[in-house]
């Protein structure tokens, strides 16, 4: 039997295989481009340092104006006030070393940091170490929730100018809890801690964030909004820990307020009249 030869001129079976899945391929559509869901998030990254006063209103209480107070805790606030001319460090919370809490942890006596993430979005503050967690993965509020300072907070991004990219975080944060106050300055939340907080974070321009921040509260006569902006830190930035308790000579014994005086071991009063505690010396052990 003779075999077949191939003819020279005929293309093989393969090759014409692979020229029509060529030109298969030529003709149909480009694959589209990957999209990372982290280009869409903003970069608020670096040093955030607090400006304006302490004083909840970032222009203080003498352009502001009083705070917003029911009688009712408008009177709590100048009984307070009454106390601190006398040196009894009244209606301010953090003075024995507890957290600020909501919403005046954001007033960031020290730096902050704002990390982001799709799912949350994370502020950590220098004062005492607080750490609050915006939750921006669409969950709904849960069925019971456990109160912390700091409360429990949902958040949702924004992309206001259409850019693709988001630049405004809106915020809401719920079980909060006291004692708490908006400063030093005697203003005092509710003590039933129905607090509910609303925040809207955008960044100015390059060296400016800013918080909306609208406090609703029964120690207040309607809700309470101030625009509470920060300075990015570029230069020389140094991250410092600030621990409340340590280097507080503050003490609260009952309804009075001392000092701690180590060196002679004392209790030293905070107001005229209040006397000086000098503890008892230990029994001599044989």
């Amino acid at each position: 039997m003779r075999a077949q030869t191939s003819d020279p001129l005929r293309p093989s079976r393969w090759i014409v295989m692979s020229l029509v899945a060529f030109l298969c391929g030529a003709c149909s559509d480009p694959p589209a481009a990957t999209v990372d869901v982290r280009d869409r998030y903003p970069d608020w990254s670096g040093q955030w340092v607090r400006i304006g006063s302490l004083n909840w209103p970032p222009e203080g209480y003498d352009v502001a104006g009083p705070p917003p107070l029911t009688e009712e805790y408008q009177a709590i606030r100048e009984r307070y006030l009454e106390l601190r001319a006398r040196g009894v460090l009244a209606g301010d919370p953090p003075a024995t070393c507890l957290p600020p809490g909501m919403p005046r942890v954001m007033k960031m006596s020290f730096p902050m940091e704002i990390i982001i993430t799709p799912a949350t979005t994370y502020v950590i503050a220098d004062w005492e170490s607080q750490v609050r967690r915006i939750y921006t993965d669409g969950r709904d509020w849960p069925d019971y929730i456990l109160p912390e300072f700091n409360g429990y907070s949902i958040g949702a991004w924004h992309d206001e100018d259409g850019d693709g990219v988001f630049d405004m975080l809106s915020v809401e944060t719920r079980g909060i809890k006291g004692p708490r106050s908006f400063d030093s300055q005697a203003v005092v939340l509710h003590e039933n801690d129905r607090t509910v907080v609303h925040e809207e974070f955008r960044r100015i321009d390059d060296a400016t964030l800013e918080d909306r921040i609208t406090t609703i509260d029964d120690a207040l006569t309607g809700p309470w909004t101030i625009n509470q902006q920060y300075r990015l830190e570029t230069e020389d930035v140094v991250w410092v820990e600030y621990v409340c308790a340590e280097g507080n000579r503050h003490v609260k014994l009952g309804e009075e307020w001392y000092f701690v005086n180590e060196a002679e071991g004392t209790l030293d009063p905070t107001r005229p009249g209040q006397p000086r505690l000098v503890p008892e010396p230990l029994p001599a052990q044989d």
